[in-house]
């Protein structure tokens, strides 16, 4: 936790003075390192075209689909008490009852989670991390980072992600074979996500510029993720309309053209 608190505090001092206003009012993506992301995001997809899709698209031909849900929810129970954390932490109460909610249904009556008893009864799930937690207190991105193997981040993120792994539990639990548990988690939720994005890397890579599109659509999703999908303020709204202005007489203005 010591540990979380430093690099927060880090992160509050960097992304500060990483962000100028005017790229934040812009919505320009802050890229200030993009010869040496792109040389990452080679290197990654490098590794995903010979290890990662393959391996995904065998998990694919090899398994049904209810097996695949299963896995996943599996997977996505075990991140239950991360989400739970930074549901607190960004003053959610509502949101941090369907988390515990979730989690006690989906580890009892959907034995471990395998099933997804939670959303059969309609409880609501919520996906938050610390990097979101670190945007609602208003943390700006900061510049935009493609980390090896992982892929798009931003300084914020990078942070945030360090932090939700200090949160979780079973990350410093200690228990017979708990060292192969955490590989096996590990190496299952890569495959497991990989398979999800089959068609959306696909599309990806259909695009002129894959890099700018991904750095794009990465930073959109997140700052969507941090406003709960509400739609953007306008900063524009407050300004009049064209009609509240008086041009003069119409057709003197055409006659001069």
């Amino acid at each position: 936790m010591r540990l979380a608190l430093v690099l927060t505090g880090s992160v509050l001092a960097l992304s500060a003075c990483a962000t100028t206003g005017e790229e934040q009012a812009s919505g320009a993506v802050y890229d200030p390192f993009e010869d040496w992301n792109r040389g990452v995001y080679a290197f990654n997809d490098g590794v995903d075209r010979a290890v990662l899709e393959p391996v995904a698209k065998g998990y694919r031909a090899v398994t049904n689909e209810p097996v695949r849900d299963g896995v996943s929810n599996f997977l996505t129970n075990l991140n239950q008490p991360v989400v739970f954390a930074n549901t607190v932490l960004q003053g959610k109460p509502l949101a941090s009852l369907d988390t515990a909610t979730r989690f006690f249904l989906n580890s009892t009556v959907g034995v471990a989670g395998i099933f997804d008893v939670a959303t059969t009864l309609e409880v609501p799930e919520h996906r938050e991390d610390f990097g979101q937690t670190l945007g609602t207190w208003g943390v700006p991105n900061g510049p935009y980072i493609v980390l090896p193997f992982l892929g798009s981040s931003n300084l914020r993120d990078t942070v945030g992600f360090g932090v939700d792994n200090a949160f979780d539990p079973l990350n410093y639990a200690q228990f017979e074979g708990d060292t192969a548990f955490r590989v096996t988690r590990q190496v299952a939720g890569v495959i497991s996500v990989r398979e999800n994005l089959i068609e959306a890397v696909e599309v990806l890579r259909d695009q002129p510029e894959p890099y700018v599109a991904l750095r794009r659509n990465y930073t959109q999703q997140r700052a969507a993720a941090i406003r709960d999908g509400r739609e953007q303020e306008d900063p524009f709204e407050d300004l009049p309309e064209f009609d509240d202005y008086d041009f003069g007489d119409e057709e003197e203005f055409e006659s001069q053209e």
